[in-house]
């Protein structure tokens, strides 16, 4: 029997959470499939929580995990993680709580053949607005890209500057476009933090992810735990998700934000 845990983390978004079990509940499955969701609550507000009580008893396969404090991105996942009896048997689909599956999700991964290296598939991830998410890093980050960081992270002012020139930027990019899949199935230094399945081989090495940050930089590390064994990380476009970018993360004052980046860099910046 094939199992399937799907754990999100969810932070003041109950709304977004409940389309996300439906979605997983709408996929095709096999008769031997089994198919389980673990959301962990990071201490949302009171009427959230309410919400949330009332969506874990509306689906029998769902087991919700409350946490006192907010833990953040990783450390939130690795508190679902733990909560799983890991086998050989045992998929894990880790990621946001703002995602919406394709129907053909399972259908599609089961067709996907990989090696022992494989540690993590990062599937094809896709804005509401067209854009496709992966694959988020081929080889290396760009030398600019670099530059960009730590300009960006060395001052607020600066970083305020640049985040303003990129959202005048990102407005013209968000406009719809025709998907072009121009990249097949390939190994990638890097996936976006969305969403990533953890095969068995991931669990020979590691019992949980490198959670190191509160929040933003968890690809290179992810990256770096992969690679630290050997490990590598496979996109594959024919698993599908579309990505809702909800707003918990929007919602945090800019200055609070650029902070909380900041510290995030001064932890994976070596890993860029």
């Amino acid at each position: 029997m094939a199992k399937y845990f799907f754990i999100a983390v969810n932070y003041n978004g109950s709304k977004f959470t409940k389309e996300y079990i439906k979605s997983i509940n709408a996929m095709t499955t096999d008769n031997d499939d089994h198919l389980e969701i673990i959301i962990v609550d990071n201490d949302s507000c009171e009427i959230d929580k309410k919400n949330l009580l009332a969506i874990e008893k509306q689906f029998s396969n769902l087991k919700v995990l409350w946490s006192t404090k907010n833990l953040g991105y990783f450390k939130g996942l690795n508190k679902g993680l733990e909560s799983v009896e890991k086998d050989e048997d045992i998929i894990l689909i880790v990621g946001n709580n703002d995602l919406t599956f394709d129907e053909k999700f399972l259908v599609n991964y089961k067709k996907i053949e990989y090696s022992n290296e494989v540690h993590v598939i990062a599937p094809n991830i896709i804005t509401k607005e067209g854009r496709q998410q992966n694959p988020h890093v081929i080889k290396s980050v760009p030398k600019i890209e670099k530059i960009k960081a730590s300009i960006y992270n060395s001052n607020y002012f600066v970083g305020q500057t640049m985040r303003f020139i990129n959202q005048k930027i990102k407005k013209i990019r968000n406009k719809p476009v025709h998907l072009k899949n121009n990249y097949g199935q390939m190994k990638i230094k890097r996936g976006i933090g969305a969403c990533y399945i953890l095969t068995p081989h991931f669990f020979k090495y590691f019992t949980k992810l490198d959670d190191r940050v509160f929040m933003w930089g968890e690809e290179a590390l992810l990256s770096n735990q992969i690679e630290s064994v050997g490990g590598s990380i496979l996109y594959d476009p024919s698993i599908i998700i579309i990505h809702h970018e909800s707003a918990s993360v929007k919602s945090i004052q800019s200055k609070k934000k650029y902070f909380m980046v900041r510290e995030s860099y001064k932890i994976y910046k070596k890993y860029l």
